[in-house]
């Protein structure tokens, strides 16, 4: 499954995956929870006039190689990007 076409509940079990806990909280519609996260990976959040003005987030890593992904909403977009960040583009299908 593509990254970019995570969202609700298979998000947040990804999210916690690539930050190595165990699932539960809602990483992408909870600001209490993701709130720290963002701060603490250093995401990037912007919206997107352009675009409809949907969210982009940016993970920059010290290689200067930014993982960038795009969302209907600032977490969703920001938890996306942490995910193909950690762990990638592509994750497997969790049927």
């Amino acid at each position: 499954m593509k990254t970019s076409d995570l969202a609700g509940k298979a998000l947040d079990r990804w999210v916690a995956k690539a930050i190595g806990l165990p699932p539960g909280p809602a990483y992408s519609s909870d600001w209490a929870v993701a709130g720290p996260l963002l701060e603490k990976e250093r995401v990037m959040l912007s919206p997107m006039p352009g675009k409809g003005w949907i969210w982009c987030a940016a993970v920059v890593s010290l290689t200067g190689n930014p993982r960038y992904q795009e969302g209907m909403t600032p977490l969703q977009a920001a938890m996306r990007a942490l995910v193909v960040y950690k762990i990638g583009t592509e994750v497997p299908d969790e049927g």
